[in-house]
C-alpha cells in the first residue's frame, strides 16, 4: 500500500482491483480453504491494495461458500481484529457468492439476505459490484445470461437494497460519465426519487475524479435531500491517520444545507471511526458539528452499506 501510495503513475488507484486477481491466484495455488482463510487474511486495515487482496481470496472460496450461502465464511469475517478489516470481508462475500452462482444476482442477493441485518446490506453490495463488473467482463467475471444494463430498472427491482445497488454502477462505466460540476450529478439522476435517487447521487458522487475537498464542494451545492446522500462518495478513506485532513473534511459539513450537515457530520464520525478502528475523536469540532459526529462515532460497528 505504501509503494503504491508513492508511485506517480495510476497504480495507487488501480491496486485494489488488481490485488483481486493476485489473491484469487494466491488462493489457487495455496489451496487454500474456509478454515485457512483467516490465517492469511491481510493484517492491514487499509482500504487499497490489502483490502483488495483480501478479498480475492474470499472471492476464490466462492463455491465452497455457496454450500452454506456464506455462512459458512461470515464467523471469519466478523472475528476479525478491525471494522474495516469485517466490512471489506462482508462485501467480499457478496463476490464470493456471485462467483459461485456464476453471476447469478437472484441467488447472490437472497443468500446476503439471509444473512440477517446486521450483514446483507453490506454483502449484497458486494454482489452488486460484481454484477456491474461482471456486464463489461472485468476483474475475470463471467456476464450473467440475459442481463438488466439499466441499473434504473435493476435497482428498482431490489427497492429495498437500492443504495447498495446504485453506489458502483457509475465508476464501472467505461467510460464513464464527465461529472465537472454539481449538477452533473443531479442530471444523471433526474426522474429519480427516494432511496433511487440517493442511490444514484451516491454514486455519482464516488465517481467524482478530484480529491475528497472538490466532492465535498458539489455536495455542498446540491439540494439538501441531494447533498445528504452526496456525501457518501467522498473518498474520506484518504484522509485516514492524518487528523489534520481529517477534520478539516468534516468542518466543511458546515458548508451543506442546513437539513443535511447533521447527516454529513454523522457520516464521518462513523467512516473515520472505522478507519481509526474506534479511536476517533469528536471533540476538536464545533459545536454545531460535534452532537451529529456523536451519534456517527457510536455507530461505527453497524453496516456501511456504502464505503471505500
Amino acid at each position: 500500500d505504501a509503494r503504491a501510495a508513492k508511485t506517480p503513475t495510476a497504480l495507487y488507484g488501480r491496486c485494489h482491483l488488481l490485488m483481486h486477481t493476485v489473491g484469487r491466484l494466491w488462493a489457487r495455488d495455496h489451496h487454500l480453504t474456509l478454515d485457512g482463510l483467516q490465517k492469511v487474511e491481510p493484517l492491514s486495515n487499509n482500504p487499497n491494495c490489502s483490502a483488495g487482496f483480501g478479498m480475492g481470496l474470499v472471492m476464490a472460496l466462492g463455491p465452497k461458500i455457496i454450500a452454506t450461502g456464506g455462512k459458512s465464511a461470515l464467523k471469519t469475517c466478523v472475528d476479525l481484529p478491525t471494522k474495516m478489516r469485517q466490512f471489506t470481508c462482508v462485501h467480499s462475500l457478496g463476490h464470493a457468492l456471485m462467483r459461485g452462482y456464476h453471476e447469478t444476482l437472484f441467488l447472490a442477493v437472497h443468500a446476503c439476505t439471509r444473512l440477517g441485518r446486521a450483514y446483507a446490506q453490506d454483502c449484497a453490495q458486494g454482489a452488486f459490484h460484481d454484477y456491474w463488473i461482471a456486464l463489461r467482463g472485468a476483474d475475470d467475471a463471467t456476464s450473467p445470461l440475459t442481463p438488466v444494463r439499466s441499473p434504473r430498472r435493476l435497482c428498482g427491482e431490489w427497492k429495498q437494497y437500492a443504495m447498495a445497488c446504485w453506489y458502483r454502477y457509475w465508476i464501472e462505466q467505461a467510460p464513464g460519465p464527465v461529472l465537472l460540476k454539481a449538477s452533473d450529478l443531479t442530471h444523471l439522476c433526474h426522474g429519480l426519487a427516494g432511496s433511487q435517487r440517493a442511490g444514484c447521487i451516491a454514486g455519482a458522487s464516488k465517481d467524482v475524479y478530484d480529491t475528497p475537498a472538490v466532492q465535498m464542494r458539489y455536495c455542498s451545492e446540491l439540494s439538501a435531500v441531494d447533498a445528504a446522500p452526496c456525501v457518501r462518495g467522498v473518498a474520506n478513506q484518504i484522509d485516514a491517520g492524518h487528523s489534520k485532513r481529517e477534520y478539516a473534511l468534516l468542518r466543511m459539513c458546515a458548508q451543506f444545507p442546513s437539513a443535511a450537515r447533521g447527516t454529513c457530520a454523522a457520516w464521518f464520525g462513523q467512516t473515520f471511526n472505522v478507519l481509526e478502528n474506534g479511536r476517533f475523536s469528536c471533540a476538536p469540532l464545533a459545536a454545531s458539528l460535534r452532537p451529529a459526529c456523536g451519534v456517527g462515532l457510536r455507530r461505527w460497528r453497524g453496516p456501511l452499506v456504502t464505503f471505500a
